[in-house]
């Protein structure tokens, strides 16, 4: 169980590498706030499917005050083959990614996750997402924020968002 009282009414970031346990500390964190009765939630998951154990979706919670919303998404650093490529796939994933945010804001729920936000951050609008996240009191993040993959535009647009994220979030948790 994780005490979930510092995260009630605030932004919460959670950062780290690839495979550091993000999604799974989010995920244990949702069950805490269902053991503590607290289920007017909605989890927007935007990982991909894992490619080379890389990535993955966070556990389905099927609990009924429970709003879990999910797209198809690809991995772009992983699956493209190229800058183009890459730069076209984020592109894409951004678009469907929107479509999920306009379905989530038709029933918005009091406290709002997201797990891996990074795929939006590549090519997405911040203020669509600073719109969404106001949508919630209580907003779980999290993030991408490592080593793994090398330097490019792509990186370096979602590492400045990120960094962005953490300036205005009020707990950050780095694994």
């Amino acid at each position: 169980m994780v005490d979930i009282h510092n995260l009630l009414g605030r932004t919460t970031l959670i950062i780290g590498d690839v495979n550091s346990g993000k999604t799974r500390y989010t995920f244990r964190i949702i069950q805490s706030f269902i053991a503590n009765g607290i289920v007017d939630i909605a989890v927007l998951d935007l990982a991909p499917k894992k490619v080379r154990k890389i990535g993955g979706k966070i556990t389905r919670i099927t609990h009924p005050g429970v709003l879990y919303k999910t797209t198809d998404v690809t991995a772009p650093r992983l699956t493209g083959k190229g800058p183009e490529e890459i730069r076209t796939l984020a592109e894409k994933n951004a678009a469907v990614i929107e479509r999920l945010f306009e379905e989530y804001l038709q029933t918005p729920r009091r406290h709002l996750f997201i797990n891996d936000v990074t795929l939006y951050l590549q090519s997405g609008d911040m203020q669509r997402l600073e719109h969404v996240l106001a949508s919630a009191s209580t907003r779980i993040i999290n993030a991408y924020y490592g080593k793994t993959f090398g330097e490019s535009t792509l990186t370096r647009r979602e590492r400045n968002r990120v960094d962005y994220l953490k300036r205005h979030s009020d707990v950050l948790i780095e694994l």
